[in-house]
């Protein structure tokens, strides 16, 4: 929790050191604009003064305008609006080509809508500005991730780690790539020195339950599910993680409670999905197929709520409903072997 000042402040008395007006303005509207993500200061209270900053810039000070830049795409890129977001970053570059930040927040901004090629050349070019930058070598970690070169992203963040051995952020992308390369023991060392490093850090709880989980250690998991849930208890995939998790233990009526406040903050396919497959599992299938039919609403493309309403119909004895349902699946997915399989064995029942 961020520590306020203290409330008796001793004011010189000399006024000819008091900073002027104006500039105590500016200076106020500098460290605002510049806050990280992770501060207590709003992104719209950090726009609101990177505003101010650029309408004050200067025509002759295109570096200061463009780390103003950088800072207003940030905040934008972190609330979302990516139109602004990009409009200021690309600003940002042309003003000062050598600004190694804008191209790490832009690569950032451009991995985030999918644009992996784009992001990679950028994070490569804040790696070549700044090579002591252990952000820019995370960055572009992140982007070798994101393509599925495991071992080309543990490289970056091994050298984000060499310039910058209490990086929280570090430890928990480099247990990311562990973990995606299955190797969940050392995903779970990382995951271990991140969370010493940032007791509070809610997502290095949650991705260290998911390596857990994959060991079989599932009461551990549990724990750290619960503890990300304690920590950031509006963040829906918790919950949903938490519900799977006692899904997979056979209690279902804790699963389905775990889902239902997963819905509750955010009503989303998957989530609808796996409550629906708890009710299921109970032997519920009309509102299993319920919750289905709401994750279809919503996600029309979602082929696994198709499969699974397919298999409540299967189970309620509709084999015309269930094929429907498995050919829908496989049109959406049409290497979803679990749908074939269902699909080949209704057809065979329907036969007989």
């Amino acid at each position: 929790m961020r520590q306020t000042m203290p409330s008796l402040v001793v004011f010189s008395l000399l006024a000819a050191f008091a900073a002027p007006p104006a500039n105590a303005q500016a200076n106020a509207n500098a460290s605002v604009c510049a806050a990280s993500d992770d501060s207590a200061i709003s992104p719209s209270q950090r726009i609101a003064a990177c505003n101010a900053l650029i309408k004050a810039a200067k025509k002759n000070a295109p570096k200061e305008l463009a780390d103003a830049l950088v800072n207003r795409g940030e905040a934008a890129w972190y609330i979302d609006k990516m139109k602004r977001a990009f409009a200021d970053l690309d600003r940002a570059i042309a003003l000062d080509p050598n600004n190694a930040r804008a191209f790490r927040e832009r690569s950032n901004a451009l991995r985030s809508v999918g644009e992996l090629d784009r992001a990679l050349s950028d994070a490569s070019e804040a790696v070549r500005l700044d090579p002591k930058d252990a952000k820019a070598f995370d960055n572009r970690g992140n982007v070798f991730n994101d393509k599925g070169q495991y071992d080309r992203a543990i490289q970056d963040y091994d050298e984000a780690l060499r310039l910058d051995p209490k990086s929280s952020l570090a430890f928990r992308d480099r247990g990311a790539a562990f973990y995606f390369k299955k190797d969940y023991e050392r995903a779970i060392k990382d995951y271990d020195e991140a969370i010493k490093l940032e007791p509070r850090s809610d997502s290095a709880y949650s991705n260290r339950g998911a390596a857990l989980k994959k060991l079989g250690r599932n009461e551990q998991a549990l724990a750290d599910e619960s503890e990300a849930i304690k920590l950031d208890p509006s963040e829906p995939i918790y919950f949903d993680n938490r519900g799977l998790s006692y899904a997979e233990e056979g209690d279902f009526d804790r699963a389905i409670i775990d889902y239902n406040e997963a819905i509750r903050i955010a009503p989303e396919a998957k989530f609808l999905t796996n409550r629906g497959n708890a009710y299921q599992a109970k032997g519920d299938l009309d509102r299993a197929i319920a919750d289905y039919d709401r994750a279809i609403k919503l996600n029309p493309s979602f082929s696994d709520a198709y499969n699974n309403r397919g298999a409540a119909y299967r189970r309620k004895g509709n084999l015309d409903r269930a094929i429907a349902d498995y050919e829908a699946a496989l049109r959406i997915n049409p290497r979803f072997e679990t749908a074939a399989e269902n699909l080949a064995a209704v057809r065979a029942l329907r036969k007989r």
